[in-house]
């Protein structure tokens, strides 16, 4: 229980946010719709997303992040016009892989052969262009 004798509120120290300009998708509906955003501020609990019209999203989203790489699941916790504050939900570190990380390594395993083919037919069409060069 907590003993707040003066009757003044928990105060919390609130995560640091960074304003930024960053590009994001948000997603829902088992990634099935997918919406472009711009990540306004950031901190490691949570964000503030702007979308370029009025648009309607649930309350539990996915928000990616392209330049870092990341995927977070959260909660809108405030809607405005063009724009939603979430909230980062946990992101259970000792849980095992989700699902979108073992379709991520399946999408880049596609790719690394699909880059060994086309290394090869490269090379091949060097040595027909250029028969006298050493590959």
């Amino acid at each position: 229980m907590n003993d707040n004798r003066d009757n003044k509120p928990d105060i919390r120290p609130a995560a640091v946010r960074v304003r930024t300009f960053l590009k994001g998708v948000v997603y829902y509906n088992n990634r099935g719709t997918s919406i472009e955003c711009t990540i306004r501020d950031l901190s490691d609990t949570g964000a503030k997303v702007e979308f370029s019209s009025l648009v309607a999203v649930p309350d539990l989203i996915e928000l990616y992040i392209p330049q870092k790489q990341r995927t977070y699941q959260a909660r809108v916790m405030r809607r405005e016009s063009n724009e939603i504050g979430i909230s980062f939900e946990d992101q259970r570190s000792g849980e095992a892989r989700r699902e979108i990380d073992g379709e991520l390594t399946e999408r880049v395993a596609n790719l690394e052969s699909e880059l060994v083919l086309v290394n090869r037919l490269l090379k091949q069409l060097k040595a027909k262009v250029f028969p006298n060069e050493p590959t």
